[in-house]
């Protein structure tokens, strides 16, 4: 049972490890702009202009990729990269 759990907490850590780079790489696609544009401290919506409809594909993906399911209503509280990937963070270290 220990070496289960053990092996979740890698997988989890692993995941974690890789999560700034998988957000950039989606926020990258989805805002048609290059990864290097994107820093922890912009404002998404302002800097990135992403919209509601863009903000649903980017939460999508990132459901997608890390197999969890994201509150809308804490979504709508995400200005800056920085809280999306502490907000995806937070999710991970849950399960």
């Amino acid at each position: 049972m220990k070496q289960k759990v053990a092996a979740n907490n890698r997988g989890s850590a692993t995941k974690i490890n890789n999560l700034e780079k998988d957000i950039k790489e989606i926020l990258s696609r989805v805002a048609r702009v290059d990864i290097s544009e994107i820093k922890p401290d912009i404002r998404i919506r302002d800097h990135l202009g992403i919209d509601s409809l863009n903000a649903m594909e980017i939460l999508a993906a990132i459901e997608v990729k890390y197999g969890i399911t994201i509150d809308e209503a804490k979504a709508f509280d995400i200005e800056t990269i920085k809280d999306l990937y502490e907000l995806v963070e937070n999710y991970l270290k849950e399960r």
